[in-house]
């Protein structure tokens, strides 16, 4: 964990790294809902050049309903954002929001709701699945 998530750091290339945290997400039945590509964006929007960096935003179909079913609110915190970007030796970090982190860790929110905690907990370990998954060397380099 860092401050904004779970953090693992990957030797792959960056297109790889986000084909192989897109399949482990999808494996623990998480869906992509959005996938954002920040550097073309950068590039169209300012000029600037920039790193390889994706965010994807991915929900689990049944968390999605469990969720909506307790709070239809909470529907906004739903998606699970994951960035994916290139760093400067080859590797690839990879950095996954906790589910419905904005109130995830909230003392009083997880007591007034504690269903809502239930689903987040379930998720949560989930997300951990799902990055477990990722390999953390690329078949296309592993000697």
């Amino acid at each position: 964990m860092d401050d904004y998530g779970r953090r693992i750091v990957v030797d792959m290339p960056f297109e790889r790294a986000v084909m192989a945290v897109s399949r482990a997400l999808h494996e623990e039945n998480f869906h992509i809902i959005g996938r954002f590509d920040v550097r073309d964006h950068l590039k169209l929007t300012l000029g600037h050049e920039f790193r390889q960096y994706m965010l994807l935003q991915a929900c689990s179909s049944q968390a999605m309903l469990d969720v909506l079913l307790e709070d239809l609110a909470a529907g906004a915190t739903l998606p699970v954002t994951v960035a994916v970007y290139e760093l400067a030796d080859g590797e690839t970090a990879i950095v996954a929001g906790e589910p419905m982190g904005a109130v995830a860790s909230d003392l009083a929110w997880r007591a007034a709701l504690p269903a809502l905690a239930s689903i987040v907990d379930r998720e949560s370990r989930r997300l951990a699945r799902a990055l477990d998954r990722v390999p953390r060397v690329s078949t296309a380099t592993a000697a």
